[in-house]
Order: C-alpha cells, then structure tokens, then sequence
C-alpha cells in the first residue's frame, strides 16, 4: 500500500525547506535589489527625486545610476560577487549611519531629561551598533 502524504504535511515541508538559508541563498540578484531599493526608498526626498536619489545611492555604491535602477528591477539577472558586496557594504555603511543619528539623539533626550529609558534604549542601540559593525568586517 502506498501512503500519500497530506497537502497540509507537503505545505509544512515546503515552508521549512524555504525558510532554510545557506549562504549561496544569502548573495542572490534579489537580496541585492532589496538592500538597493531600501537604499533608495530612505534617499527620495519627495516626488520627483527618485533619479537624484538613484544617483546618489549609486555612487556610495560604486554604480551608475542606470545599472542600480536595473538591478532594482530585475533587469540585472546575475550582477556577481563584486556588485552585491559593494552594494551590501553600502546598505551596512547607511545602517551604521543611522544608528549613529539615533544614538545621537538619544544621548542628547538623556542629558535633557536624565531619564533610565533613555539609557536602556541607548545600550540598545549600542548593540546593534556592534552587531552591524561586525556584520561590516566580515564583509572584508
């Protein structure tokens, strides 16, 4: 007697199997897109700025304007190793910034209103300050 297997056991298997991600999945044209599209979300600085905003976020990744709006849609099938480290080395560049923006600020709420929120917020910026800047060096 054969067994089938249930579509909701199938539909299980299937979500474990994608939820897995080994680190060939980990410099896919897609993540690179995503890391470059969320660059270029947080760099338009209203409607109309888009292209100032593709120019901008391809020159700290060392791209033109017109290939960083190819590999945002798609149009990039394989951009290499080269492209997607600059492109991640970027995103973390720009992660690394704002972390510091919020840190900044919460440094100065702390002095305004000596507050322990403030300082349990604070580490916790720090931390991830730590985790990106050591996301950062295994980038080199």
């Amino acid at each position: 007697m054969i067994w089938q297997t249930s579509d909701q056991k199938l539909a299980k298997e299937k979500t474990r199997q994608a939820t897995k991600m080994s680190y060939v999945d980990a410099f896919t044209p897609q993540t690179a897109a995503t890391y470059a599209r969320r660059m270029v979300e947080r760099e338009t600085r209203g409607n109309g700025d888009q292209m100032n905003a593709l120019e901008r976020v391809g020159r700290k990744c060392g791209l033109t304007a017109r290939s960083l709006r190819r590999l945002i849609s798609g149009e990039t099938k394989d951009p290499g190793i080269s492209v997607f480290s600059r492109v991640r080395a970027a995103y973390l560049e720009y992660c690394a910034r704002q972390i510091a923006e919020l840190q900044h600020e919460l440094e100065m709420e702390k002095e305004r209103t000596a507050d322990a929120l403030d300082e349990d917020l604070l580490a916790q910026v720090q931390s991830l300050a730590e985790k990106v800047k050591k996301a950062k060096g295994r980038m080199k």
